[in-house]
Formats: structure tokens, sequence, C-alpha cells
């Protein structure tokens, strides 16, 4: 080994791997300049040196836990490079695309994303790579996020504040009343009348307080409302845009829980804790200066036990904070078993697994019972001090202000001013434990609820700033992975003249759906380009893309509506007659009529009240009143019976007529029709030809469908 004196300069990757020589956990360097990679131990000493022009190619092969990088070299010889743990797998993938393009003699194009596992500050597991961490998030920060949804509302916000500030001043003065009471009517026994007097403007008070309360409590709920809608708004725009591998990641009840529950969690505290929070700040604060203009020795007597309280407070923000986090953490997985479970009940009583969701459902549930259970127990343990240090408070009031009563340092009235004053001023302070209650449930949830706001979105935008587009699709050198580190497209490149049809052809996990997925957008390539018309489609306006894409899928969804607002899903404003134009060319006018409201029949959720056939001929009618150029069909027509086959083939036909068209198909046979197919073999083109050219060259495509006969003859000899 030779030791490190100084980095090259024109090292162009430097990566730092986690796993030693000996498969111990320890940091190594992979350096990769343009003559040369070599790897330095965590010493500084050099362990391994590879001039690029004796590279060949470079790979990363899978081990437990993690990879390795090797490299072969000219004669063949294969030379282990780094070890690396799966947290790096991406980063090492794209470093091993690099140096073949360095030893190509090709400029370097990748692009290196080391995503951390944990959280920098802290150093807990984050939830989602590159995530938020919820120990460590900034709550004041969030909070005033929050805040910043009543800019709409200021006019309001501000009515709120001043009736705040009236309820507060109103507050005041019943104990001032109760003081003259005893001191001026009772003690010196003035006339009645005054007692009256005194007792109606009292009446007066409360009447007061009742319509300030009214008047702030109607404020609120409007104030409320709108944010919480707001929210749900906001969250719900967020997720339309959201790219779609955000929703590899994340299961549909955990996303519905953010616009159900967790904007419910944030409307709670804006109604309840945010005004209270508010009212009694103002009330904390008028109290403290009546007790110290009544006698200042007495309010820092009663008032002792407040610091104790509010350092409480402190101490338990941030545990009970974490806890109610990890309450909402285990509603999400809850949610989501919820509505897996319901989704698929006809699945589960069909292999009658009953019993085995339940007993999934009940451990969610335990699970969420004792999330629960944690952080009320936490929360009422602090509770309970609260209410041991406002009885002492009380007690001191007793203790010194009736000392100061009998010493007549004070008098009897200002004694029940002061005890009542420490009523209104404690009860506020006891309950300051249930706002923390609030405020972390509420920060949790608006945590959650811009975690979805803040993911990557698509890059959207509803302006068309292209012409029509004519067809011509080109793949060039495509590479692709939902795991960076395992691609499953890899240089792809062919094609598709405008107006052609193209069979993707190959076995399950060949590539061809996630050949489809890059062509709609779904995802990006990760090396390589996709042209429309000459021009990279990443060009293109997202939705005036997709405007020129049709889809028709294996099993088509179809919207909880009438069957003409499927039709018309696309051009919701399309008139009737091409509507039924469009679902006459799809074989589904016949049936249409058959059913007993025509084109105004509810088709149920998901198109529960139609069969599969009847599904799947009105998805064709959906895509021709589209009218793409680009059209892609899906398995489309796999799990029908023969005529149903034969109409959706014939409405295939009228669709198919002047557009460029992908079809991947079950049956290879329904591929004759196809100007070429293209055989995918690990993410590769095996092969590409027509249908009669493919069986002739008996390669791949031949065995394919040699293997498809001989299971159908199979299947047939079994029935």
């Amino acid at each position: 080994m030779a030791t490190v004196t100084s980095a090259p300069a024109d090292v162009l990757i430097t990566l730092v791997s986690d796993i030693g020589m000996q498969g111990e956990f320890a940091s190594r360097t992979l350096e990769v300049t343009s003559s040369f990679l070599r790897t330095i131990e965590a010493d500084g000493t050099e362990s391994l040196r590879v001039e690029l022009a004796d590279i060949i190619t470079a790979r990363n092969e899978p081990l437990i836990g993690g990879g390795q990088m090797e490299v072969t070299c000219k004669g063949g010889v294969i030379i282990p490079v780094i070890a690396y743990s799966l947290t790096l797998a991406a980063a090492f993938s794209e470093c091993a695309r690099g140096i073949e393009q360095l030893a190509g003699g090709n400029p370097l194009s990748i692009k290196i994303s080391t995503k951390p596992l944990r959280c920098q500050q802290c150093g807990r597991l984050l939830p989602d790579k590159d995530g938020t961490c919820p120990v460590c998030v900034n709550r004041n920060r969030t909070f005033y996020r929050i805040a910043g949804y009543l800019r709409p509302y200021f006019r309001q916000a501000m009515l709120l504040v001043v009736l705040s500030l009236c309820t507060t001043a109103i507050n005041l003065v019943p104990p001032l009343l109760q003081g003259h009471l005893v001191d001026a009517v009772f003690n010196k026994h003035q006339h009645l009348i005054i007692l009256y007097k005194t007792i109606a403007l009292w009446a007066v008070v409360i009447g007061l307080t009742a319509l300030l309360q009214i008047a702030s409590g109607r404020t609120t709920a409007y104030l409320a409302g709108s944010i919480a809608a707001d929210l749900r708004s906001a969250v719900f725009q967020a997720i339309e845009l959201l790219q779609v591998s955000y929703f590899d990641k994340k299961q549909v009840g955990a996303i519905t829980s953010r616009v159900t529950q967790d904007t419910d969690r944030v409307w709670g505290f804006l109604v309840d804790g945010l005004p209270y929070l508010a009212s009694n700040s103002l009330l904390f604060l008028g109290i403290t200066i009546m007790l110290i203009v009544t006698n200042w020795r007495l309010a820092l007597a009663v008032m002792a036990p407040v610091p104790l309280m509010l350092i409480l407070s402190a101490v338990s923000w941030s545990s009970i904070s974490r806890l109610y986090f990890k309450v909402g953490q285990k509603w999400a997985r809850f949610h989501m078993h919820l509505n897996e479970a319901l989704t698929g009940i006809r699945v589960v009583k069909i292999f009658a697994r009953e019993e085995a969701e339940m007993h999934k459902f009940r451990s969610r549930n335990g699970d969420l019972r004792s999330a629960g259970i944690e952080a009320d127990t936490r929360w009422f343990t602090v509770f309970g001090a609260m209410t041991l240090l406002v009885a002492s408070g009380q007690l001191i009031n007793w203790i010194v202000g009736g000392e100061m009563v009998y010493a007549h340092e004070i008098t009897l009235g200002q004694f029940i001013q002061v005890n009542s004053y420490i009523a209104m001023v404690y009860g506020p302070l006891q309950w300051f434990g249930d706002l923390n209650q609030w405020f972390s449930r509420a920060m949790a949830g608006a945590e959650r609820i811009f975690e979805v706001i803040d993911a990557e979105t698509e890059p959207y935008d509803d302006t068309d700033n292209h012409p029509p587009i004519v067809g011509r699709v080109e793949f060039n050198g495509v590479r692709f992975g939902y795991d960076k580190s395992n691609p499953v497209i890899n240089g792809l490149s062919f094609v598709a003249e405008p107006g052609e049809m193209i069979g993707l052809v190959g076995k399950s996990g060949a590539g061809k759906s996630t050949t489809i997925n890059l062509l709609c957008r779904f995802y990006q390539p990760d090396a390589g380009t996709i042209s429309i018309d000459g021009v990279d489609y990443t060009e293109f306006q997202l939705q005036a893309l997709r405007k020129q894409v049709g889809v028709v899928l294996q099993d088509p969804f179809l919207f909880n509506g009438t069957i003409a607002e499927n039709i018309a899903y696309a051009r919701p404003n399309a008139p009737f007659e091409e509507i039924v134009t469009a679902a006459r060319q799809a074989n589904a006018h016949n049936f249409i009529l058959g059913k007993p409201d025509g084109y105004d029949t509810m088709v149920g959720e998901k198109g529960a009240q139609l069969s599969g056939g009847e599904r799947q001929r009105i998805s064709i009618a959906r895509a021709i009143l589209h009218n793409p150029r680009i059209l892609i069909l899906d398995e489309a027509t796999s799990a029908v019976d023969v005529e149903t086959e034969r109409q959706i083939q014939e409405a295939l036909a009228n669709l198919v007529k002047g557009r460029t068209t992908f079809a991947i198909a079950h049956r290879l046979s329904t591929l004759r029709n196809a100007d070429r197919l293209i055989v995918l073999e690990k993410g590769r083109i095996a092969e590409m030809g027509t249908h009669n050219e493919l069986l002739e060259k008996q390669g791949v495509f031949y065995h394919l469908v040699q293997t498809q006969s001989q299971v159908t003859q199979i299947m047939e000899v079994g029935d």
C-alpha cells in the first residue's frame, strides 16, 4: 500500500463507502480521475489503483446487505474495487456507469445522489430517505406556517384580536365588583341601593361577556373552518400533482389520513386551542397587573408556583409531542390496513382470510391503543402535577392573604378579589397542559400535512406551448430503475414512426410496463433521452404531452358516475353526439342502450355495475373520444371471453387507425397485426421485427410463442 499525500487535481468522482476490506463497518473512499480509479483506506493509504485505459466494463454485484463494485479489465481479469451497504447502492451504481463512460472515452454524465437515511442532527432513522425527522422538526416554524393561512382572512383575524382584548378587559371586572360588595356594602353597611346598583352592573358585565363570547366563537368557527378547508385543498392539490414514485412508497390509507384526520387535528387546535391560548394569555397578563396593583407582596407569593408550572410544561413539551407524533403514525398504519381490507374484501372472502385480516386489524388496533395510552398517560401525569401546583397557589393565598387581613394590611374585600383572580389565572394555567396536548396533536398533524405539500411534484403546467404532435417516438440509450442500483431498462433504443403499431413482448419483468411508464412520463429516465417528433419530451409541458397520449389498461378504472360521464372524462364538455359516436366505434353503443337508463346508467364504484368486457369497451370509447396521437394498449384483451374479445378487437382496430400505438398483449397471437414487435429481455432489446420474421428467426420470440402454445394445449386438455 502507498501513502496518499494529496488528491489528484482532476478527481471527477469521489464516493465514501461504509464497508471496510474485511467486511467490517469502516470508511473507504473511491476516487475516479480522468485516467485512473483508486480506493483509499481510512488511514490514508491507497489500497488499489486501476488505469481507466485497462477497464472494459464496470458493474455492481449484489451481496447480502449491500454490494460490491467490480471492474473487468483487458484479458477478462475481474478486479473487486470496493464494497458498500445497501444505503449507497444507488450511488455506486451510477458511479459504475460513470467509470464505463470515462473508460470508453465519453464525457461523464451521471447523477449521484446519496440521500441520508438518518437525521443529520439527532442520528435517528428517518421515516423516508431524505425525509423530515419528526423529533428535530422546528414546530415553531410549522406553527407560523399554519398561521400563514390566516392572510386571506386578515380582517376576521383582527376582529378576533379586538374581541379577545375586550373579553379580557370585561373578565377583570367581576372580581373588582366582588371586592367592592364586601368592603363597601357588607363591612360598612351602606344602603342597599349600592348593592342593587353593583349587582345590576355585574349583570351588564355578564351580558356583555356572553355577547363577546358568541361573537368570538362565531369568528373563530369561520376562521378555523376556512383554514382547515384551505389546508385540505392544499393537500389534495399537492397529492394530485405528486410524482407517481411517491405513491410507490405510500399506501392510499396513509395519504387519505393526511386529508382527513390530520387536517381535523389542525382544525381542532384552531377552534379550541389557539383562541384559548390567546384569550388566557391576555387574561394572565391583566390579572398579574391587577394583583400587583392590589398588593405586590401578596401577588409575588400567590404567583410563586407559576414558574414551576411553566418549567414543567416546557420540559414535558418535547416528549409529549413525540408521543403524539407516534400516535399519528399509528393512525396512518391503521388507516392503511382498513383501506386495504375494505378494498380487497372480495379477495379476502374468496381465500377465506377473514380471521387473518381480523388478526392484522387487532395488531394495528393494539399498536394504536398502546401509542395512545402511552401519550395520554404522560399527559395526565403532567396534568396531575399541574393540579398540585394550582392547589398550592390557592393555599398560599389563604395563608399569606389571611395573615394580611388579620394584620389589616389588606381588606377582606381585597382578599376576596385576589382569591377570585387566583381562580381565574390558575384555571388557564392548569389547563395549559391540555393546550400542550392540543398543540402537540395539531403540530404532528401539520407536519404530516406539510410533508405531502412539500414533496416533489411533477412539473405540471397547463400552458400548451407546442403544436399538436405527429407521433414519432424515439428511445435513445434509455436507462431506468425504480431502484437506481438495479436498472429495469438498460440502454433501450428504438424508433416508432407516426401511425406505426409497436408490440412490446417479453417475460414478466423484462421491462414492458416500465417502457410504457417512461413514455407517459410517470418517471424520468436515469440516462438517455426520449423524444417525440425529434424534441426531447421533457421540453413539452406535461399536461400538453399527456393530452396527446391515451391509455387502455388491462383492468380499466371507471369513476362512480354515469356511462356518459366516464366516456367524456378526458373531454367533459364533449357534445353528446360525439360521446355516442365514440361508443359506437368501441362496440359499446348496443349494450349501453340495453341498460335501463342508457347513457345515464350509474356504473358504481370502479365500474362494479358493469362486466369486465363492458368496462373495457367504455375505456376504449373514452380513449377514442380523447383522440390521442400516441396510444398505449396494456393487456387490453386479457381475461375476457372469445366473443367479447372479438368485439374489443374490432373496437381497438377503430382506435389505432392513424395513431402511433404501443401494445402489450398477454396472448402473443393478438399482436399479429403489429407493424413491428420489440422483444425485451432484462431491459434490453433481444429481437425486433414483424410477427412472421421473428417466428422464422426461431429466437426468443419463437420460444415464447411455443411455450404459450404448449400451455394453452395443456389447459384445453384439462378442460
